[in-house]
């Protein structure tokens, strides 16, 4: 069987054919080229954020572990300063504290009187003192106060008077003292 170019028929598939193929050509070539185009450009951007992205990350990381740091450095400051701020105490709670740490740093305590409390210069806190007189040895007291210094709370002790006992008074400590110890406590 012979093609006959020259029918009508095959002449319009194979100009069919030939106009297919100039179409998909120019699709590709001038229409789909600027998609082609638009999504290289995309893709760049993309992997341009996609650094940005990674760089930001790691800052935040750093930034964080910096703040970590920071955070442990002004809890570690708060926590030594908030021994010193007052805090709310009875007036039992404190005298329960004093005997306590007499006892626990081999004190005796010969008396301990309360007295009235007060409200201090500014206003902001009543003051509870306390006349003690311990006896005891030396040392000991330093230990004692030291145990008061620990405590989360403002105080003081004046009028600090320390005498030494002879041995002759049959005593086996070698000293007595008397002293105002005050807390001051928010209202």
């Amino acid at each position: 069987m012979a093609v006959d170019f020259r029918d009508p028929r095959i002449l319009r598939f194979i100009i069919g054919i030939i106009l297919l193929g100039a179409l998909i050509f120019s699709y590709f070539n001038f229409f789909a080229s600027s998609v082609n185009l638009d999504i290289t450009e995309r893709e760049q951007t993309l992997e341009m954020k996609e650094l940005e992205l990674r760089q930001l990350q790691g800052q935040s990381s750093d930034d964080l572990a910096m703040m970590g740091q920071r955070i442990e450095m002004y809890t570690q400051e708060l926590e030594e300063l908030d021994r010193f701020l007052p805090r709310q105490y009875s007036q039992e709670e404190v005298l329960e504290m004093l005997t306590g740490f007499a006892g626990s740093s081999g004190l005796q305590i010969v008396s301990l009187v309360p007295m009235a409390p007060t409200i201090d210069a500014s206003g902001e806190y009543t003051v509870y003192d306390w006349h003690l007189t311990l006896t005891g040895r030396f040392h000991r007291l330093g230990v004692f106060f030291d145990q008061l210094t620990q405590q989360p709370m403002m105080s003081s002790i004046t009028n600090l008077q320390v005498h030494q006992l002879k041995a002759a008074e049959g005593k086996f400590d070698n000293i007595e003292t008397t002293f105002t110890f005050s807390a001051y406590i928010q209202p």
